[in-house]
Order: structure tokens, then C-alpha cells, then sequence
């Protein structure tokens, strides 16, 4: 972070910003996780971007009354299309969802702006292959969307995930639907 407040000082560019310290957390702690790799990095924050600066604007343009209704549309629906994205891309970086928010919300107001925020991404992502690389850790630069885990869903029911069977998936279905506790034995 100090590198990039280094050039943020020297160019006058956003090169840094709240959602590039969870970023950052994940390199260095997760660098081996499929949502740390700079591709779904690089990738999640443009989108986030991209979508949260689009929202905004097409909102905008619509002449909401006030700037917090604005506020509230807009982050809605960014967060909801960069959802779609990120699980039908398989480009999955939680940060990325802050970005998006911020662009949502205004604060991002220009497309050099936008340029910054990028640009600081790719130099955090090159920092953290250069130091993963000199430690010996493995830092994939491209994961397919299938070796991201899926999350694990317990309720007070039962386990749901990790299901082998569509009978399997019936008989829970149906345990939970008349609130019976799911037994791993039947």
C-alpha cells in the first residue's frame, strides 16, 4: 500500500481505495486461492467499475429527485447485474463488490479516474506475484471457474451441500420444505 501511495502522490491518480485492501489481504494471505489470482482481480474490480460508473450514469440520466434516491437505485442495481456477472463468469472477487459500490454511488467521476483504480489493481497484482514468487508460493495468474469452491450451505435442517444424488437432493428438498431434521442415515 505504501507503493501505492508512493505513485498516487506523484501522478495525483486514485491508486488507492477501500476495496484494494481486502484485495490486498487476499494475495498475501489466500495467494493460492483461485479469488486471489490477478485475473479474477483485474477482472472483478473492472467490472465492478465498469458496471457500478454505468448504473450511475444511466440513472442519472433519468432525473432521479433526489442525489440519495439516486444513491439507492443505483447501488442496487449494480450490485445485482455484477452479481449475474461474477457467477455466470466464474470471476469471483468479493472486493471487487466495493468497487462496484463505490462507482454506484458517485464517487468515481471520471473514466481517468476509472484508469487509476486499474491500473493500481494490475500493480498490486504484480507486486504480489513478484513476492509470492520470491517466497516460494504458488500465485495462479489464471484459475478456471471450476476450481472455485462452492460455498457451504448448512441450516439448523441440515447439511445441503456436497449432494451426489437428484434423490438425495429430493429427499432433503422435501425434509426442509416440512421443517423435519435431515439424518444423514436415511
Amino acid at each position: 500500500m505504501a507503493v501505492m501511495g508512493v505513485v498516487a502522490h506523484f501522478t495525483k491518480w486514485v491508486f488507492i481505495f477501500p476495496s484494494l485492501g481486502p484485495s490486498v489481504f487476499l494475495i498475501f494471505y489466500f495467494p493460492s486461492s483461485p479469488m486471489a489470482s490477478p485475473k479474477n482481480t483485474i477482472v472483478g474490480h473492472f467490472a465492478g467499475l465498469i458496471i457500478g460508473y454505468a448504473s450511475y450514469q444511466f440513472l442519472h440520466s433519468l432525473g432521479f429527485a433526489s442525489h440519495q434516491g439516486l444513491m439507492i437505485a443505483s447501488s442496487g442495481l449494480s450490485m445485482g447485474l455484477l452479481g449475474v456477472f461474477m457467477v455466470y463468469s466464474g470471476i469471483l472477487h468479493p472486493p471487487a463488490a466495493s468497487t462496484c459500490l463505490i462507482a454506484s454511488l458517485g464517487l468515481v467521476k471520471s473514466v481517468s479516474q476509472m484508469v487509476g483504480m486499474v491500473l493500481a489493481v494490475y500493480v498490486i497484482c504484480m507486486i504480489g506475484y513478484v513476492v509470492n514468487w520470491l517466497a516460494g508460493i504458488e500465485y495462479p495468474l489464471w484459475e478456471s471457474p471450476d476450481k472455485i469452491p462452492l460455498p457451504k450451505i448448512k441450516t439448523v435442517l441440515g447439511d445441503v451441500q456436497e449432494l451426489e444424488s437428484e434423490d438425495e437432493i429430493e429427499r432433503i428438498a422435501a425434509r426442509l420444505a416440512m421443517r423435519q431434521k435431515v439424518d444423514d442415515d436415511q
